[in-house]
């Protein structure tokens, strides 16, 4: 096999720097050598770029961050103390600008080769309004004692930028940063977009919490709010972030355009200007205790990203080389050409996650009304006695058939709403509801139940249909206890006549069916909710590189195809039987049969069928091994050895030692 609350100040492993140094470089290269295997050499030299500048140079990024016009330039200059950036009345940031500190001030633009080229203020202002296209990066450097040796400040391109790429290469620095500093306007505060956006940032960090991440909120133009609302203006803040943030956000009311002019006022609004400059310094003071922490937080998101690259390279070694030209065309069109559309990404998942949640519950809310009926209508019949021995296992075939059907449904479902975001899908959706079933006891050890015994005790009838019913039903729901199940698994009626047990029947089995279908309901949704989840973190963790990264998966998939092969998955536990397309639930046939035997246990999992002899080996036509089975293959080995980094990045996390 090939090898492959904020920041939490205080050293998180116990070991030597040193040591903890080596070990997350050798995994930075690991998963250099994993990315490269899969295609994406470019992802791996960001891994290790990333990381020899957290380790090595000991650089600690920060993002000022923003919508256009919030001010996030004129701040940095006010941070400062000199006017570095151009500022404006309309969008004067069109590309990224790396602040940091250095001899004497200067302005470059650096190539991809690291070669600097100084330039003019007004060149570097054109290059920076995003005017004129540049190959490399922009870089300014100041003596400026403002800003930390440790610290590098990067400007960016407002995130809602009507020029859709210059918003993409703002979103495109978020997994790469440290720290963020998000402007919002005072006059304006925490609107959707922003809250949004707040959410997809602490998922490319990884969130606050452990990972050395931080997060600083700038309240700009606080001049313009009036001094009396103040207060409330921050509450409010602080109560909209609660559902998003884990503990409370640094907020600082800055007046960036006053402490420009004044910077030695004594306005609200320029003190907190120095006491964010005096934050971002504190930071600086801890970067080589932050950094190990960041850089494995880092390697832990590049590990998921990975993971999802993997997914879907998994499944494009499976596909037809038909199938698979066409998602790969729909990837160059929507994702490269016309460049990536992250807000319509988003909606379509929305929309998408909703439309499969309200079908999934009418298909149980119908199927639940057609089995209560069913049920009540076999209690009206004469031999109680038989019917009593039968029905469990006729519900119990019942659902197994439903919600067999209905995991399939949801897999067929999810792989459409990932195809329609993206335009091509993984294996997560298969394995995420593999998981679910696996939770709901279809794939795991089979579930052996006893039904109760019928019996006349002095004219008491002693009875538990229902009960053995929904008590199977109970142990094939992930997570439902025998309170849930408890009206009818603990269901004994004794009742003086069968009139009266039908009556108390009738009461009953509605509402503990009620009970168990919701719990089913819930379920299923949070399997929807974790693929939708994943979906998400695949688009953030990727960013303005999602179709970039797509197209290399699938065209090295391509690469691969015989011209004829076929390598896609045979039926599964969750794929429908074949020659069946139809994949809605059969109706509830809970007839019993006098005389057929009691259906007490549920059915073992039926064995697949032998695999056909293989025709004898022709002399004349040498054996040659199918590339995309061995590279399959060799995947497989990948993605176990991903999670095996996982597990060993999570341990770096240990107890911080003793003061």
């Amino acid at each position: 096999m090939p090898k492959m609350p904020n920041a939490d100040l205080t050293p998180r492993d116990p070991r030597p720097a040193a040591d903890l140094a080596a070990t997350l470089h050798d995994r930075a290269q690991e998963l250099a050598d994993i990315a490269g295997k899969l295609g994406l050499p470019r992802l791996g030299d960001t891994i290790v770029a990333d990381a020899g500048r957290r380790l090595d140079s000991a650089q600690l990024r920060v993002l000022v961050l923003g919508e256009i016009k919030q001010g996030k330039s004129t701040l940095i200059n006010a941070l400062l103390g000199e006017a570095l950036l151009p500022s404006g009345v309309t969008p004067t940031t069109g590309a990224v600008v790396q602040i940091v500190r250095g001899d004497a001030l200067g302005r470059f633009l650096v190539a991809p080769d690291g070669a600097r080229t100084s330039l003019e203020p007004e060149q570097f202002a054109k290059l920076a309004r995003g005017k004129e296209e540049f190959v490399g990066a922009l870089l300014v450097t100041t003596p400026s004692e403002h800003l930390g040796p440790g610290i590098e400040l990067i400007d960016t391109p407002g995130i809602n930028d009507l020029h859709r790429f210059r918003s993409l290469i703002s979103r495109g620095e978020l997994p790469r940063g440290d720290a963020i500093v998000l402007v919002l306007d005072a006059t304006q505060v925490l609107k959707l977009t922003e809250v949004a956006f707040l959410r997809d940032a602490l998922l490319a960090l990884g969130g606050t919490e452990g990972t050395g991440a931080t997060l600083l909120l700038a309240l700009n133009r606080i001049d313009l709010v009036p001094e009396s609302e103040r207060p409330s203006l921050v509450d409010h803040i602080h109560r909209e972030l609660s559902a998003v943030l884990p503990g409370p956000v640094e907020v600082f009311q800055t007046d960036a355009r006053g402490a420009g002019k004044q910077p030695d006022g004594t306005g609200l609004g320029t003190r907190e200007v120095k006491r964010l400059r005096e934050r971002l310094l504190a930071l600086a003071s801890t970067t080589k205790t932050v950094l190990p922490t960041r850089t494995r937080a880092s390697l832990q998101r590049s590990v998921d990203l990975l993971l999802h690259h993997a997914a879907i390279e998994a499944r494009a070694l499976r596909l037809e080389s038909a199938a698979l030209q066409a998602e790969l065309k729909a990837v160059r069109e929507a994702l490269v050409q016309q460049r990536l559309d992250l807000d319509h990404i988003e909606s379509t998942i929305a929309a998408g996650r909703a439309q499969i949640v309200q079908s999934c519950h009418q298909h149980l809310v119908d199927f639940r009304a057609e089995l209560q009926t069913s049920i009540l209508a076999q209690l009206e019949r004469n031999d109680l006695r038989s019917t009593a021995d039968l029905l469990p296992g006729a519900i119990q075939d019942a659902l197994l058939h439903f919600t067999y059907h209905e995991a399939e449904r949801l897999r067929l479902a999810l792989e459409q709403l990932t195809r329609d975001a993206i335009h091509t899908c993984g294996e997560q959706a298969q394995r995420r509801l593999a998981e679910t079933m696996l939770n709901l006891g279809f794939r795991g050890p089979v579930v052996h139940l006893q039904p109760p015994s019928v019996g006349v005790e002095a004219g008491t009838l002693a009875v538990g249909i229902a009960g053995t019913a929904i008590m199977y039903f109970g142990n094939i729901v992930a997570g439902m206890l025998v309170t849930i199940a408890a009206p009818l698994a603990t269901m004994f009626l004794r009742e003086r006549s069968i009139r009266e047990l039908r009556e108390a029947a009738r009461k009953t089995v509605p509402h503990a069916l009620t009970q168990s279908f919701s719990e089913l309901e819930a379920t299923l949704a949070r399997a929807v909710d974790a693929h939708v989840a994943g979906l998400r973190e695949y688009v953030v963790l990727a960013h303005n590189q999602l179709g970039a990264h797509l197209q290399a998966l699938l065209e090295r998939a391509a690469a691969l195809a015989p011209p004829a092969a076929d390598l896609s998955p045979k039926p599964s536990d969750l794929s429908a039987k074949p020659g069946s397309n139809d994949l809605s639930p059969k109706p509830a046939d809970l007839s019993a049969k006098p005389g057929s035997k009691p259906a007490a246990k549920s059915a073992p999992a039926a064995k697949p069928a032998p695999d056909p002899p293989k025709p004898a080996p022709d002399p004349a036509k040498p054996d040659v091994p199918d590339p995309r089975r061995a590279a399959l293959t060799e995947l497989r080995a990948l993605e176990r050895r991903l999670e095996e980094l996982r597990r060993e990045l999570a341990a770096l996390a240990s107890t911080p030692e003793p003061a």
